[in-house]
């Protein structure tokens, strides 16, 4: 992230690669200052870059000690 705007620091190619694929279920995972993981839909990624997190609602913050087991299957669902 970029200082105290809490931008994120995300390429142009990041942006239009997530734009083209919004439709699926992309993310974005961004790790704070304060090692808070937050995904956010990819499809937000235009408003994470320009705005920063806090324009944008996650779709779930995970705190220390992560539950890895919920992250996973909120980004990787199995079949």
């Amino acid at each position: 992230m970029h200082g105290q705007s809490k931008k994120v620091a995300l390429s142009p190619h990041q942006v239009a690669w997530q734009t083209r694929h919004g439709h699926a279920n992309s993310f974005v995972v961004v790790r704070g200052a304060d090692l808070d993981i937050g995904v956010y839909m990819g499809s937000s990624s235009t408003d994470l870059r320009m705005d920063g997190i806090d324009a944008v609602e996650a779709v779930s913050i995970f705190e220390e000690p992560y539950d890895w087991g919920r992250f996973w299957a909120l980004t990787a669902p199995s079949a």
